[in-house]
């Protein structure tokens, strides 16, 4: 009789580890956990879904942002009117990015100017929040 407990006792026990392993292995690990709220967050805005600029203002803006952070305050001073609204605001935080080394009080001003004027239905909603630890 003892034996009989015995084995159904060390049978329950194993059924249950047994079935925990499974609970355990159908719960995600962090890796995939952030990959999929990744997944499910608001995509990334590219320049491309932004409006266009004129094809001499985008080749010029490409060199500007390759010649380093004063180029590209150059061209914003020497372009800027002629850039539609979200693409400007999304050319300064791309310089507000490239000055947050070297003068991250005029980044975090820079920041706190496009975030003001961008409204929270804009296609840089989702890039404002993301930056918004750097500059805050």
């Amino acid at each position: 009789m003892k034996f009989v407990l015995l084995f159904l006792l060390v049978a329950t026990v194993g059924f249950g580890v047994y079935r925990i392993s499974l609970v355990y292995r159908s719960i995600p690990s962090d890796g995939q956990a952030r990959e999929q709220a990744r997944e499910n967050a608001a995509p990334v805005v590219g320049d491309e879904s932004l409006p266009a600029l004129s094809p001499p203002l985008e080749a010029s803006l490409a060199s500007a942002t390759q010649a380093g952070p004063q180029a590209l305050r150059q061209w914003l001073n020497q372009n800027g009117a002629w850039v539609p609204e979200p693409r400007l605001s999304a050319i300064q935080l791309d310089y507000a990015q490239m000055l947050v080394r070297n003068n991250p009080a005029e980044a975090r001003r820079l920041y706190a100017a496009v975030k003001a004027r961008t409204p929270a239905n804009s296609p840089l909603a989702s890039r404002l929040k993301q930056l918004s630890r750097t500059f805050e």
